[in-house]
């Protein structure tokens, strides 16, 4: 008797070949996808940090991250400006609340308290890879 692969058996182990390959392909696929979504994000979280250092920068107007960094840093590499100059930035500043302790009414124990103040402010910035939305907080006095 001949011990063959019948035709059969052979569409079988071609398809659940193929299947599985497929199914890597995908995951390879979706894996690649991710990476790259992430990565944009964490560009993103890195511009957004720079730009709490100063957030009067923040005046509805279009700029660029260099325009922003090259007040607090001195930038020599041509090819870090010129990948700076291209991050544009749109970014906007507006206050959430503004709550003033002299409109409460608590015990009074520091001095001229009513001059102190806690304001948030929401922070949306618009970069070339992604938007991203953050918030401040400030004690002024």
């Amino acid at each position: 008797m001949n011990r063959a692969f019948t035709i059969i058996e052979i569409l079988i182990c071609v398809i659940i070949i193929v299947t599985v390959g497929i199914g890597l392909l995908k995951t390879s696929a979706n894996n690649a996808k991710l990476i790259s979504y992430a990565k944009s994000k964490s560009a993103s979280s890195g511009y957004f940090s720079v730009l709490l250092l100063d957030t009067n920068v923040c005046n509805d107007k279009d700029t660029n991250m260099y325009d922003i960094l090259k007040t607090k840093f001195s930038i020599r590499d041509d090819d870090l400006i010129e990948l700076l100059k291209q991050e544009e930035l749109n970014c906007i500043s507006e206050e959430i609340t503004n709550i003033k302790l002299a409109d409460m009414d608590i015990n009074r124990t520091i001095d001229d308290i009513s001059q102190i103040s806690f304001v948030i402010n929401k922070i949306s910035a618009s970069f070339n890879v992604s938007n991203i939305v953050g918030y401040e907080m400030k004690v002024e006095m």
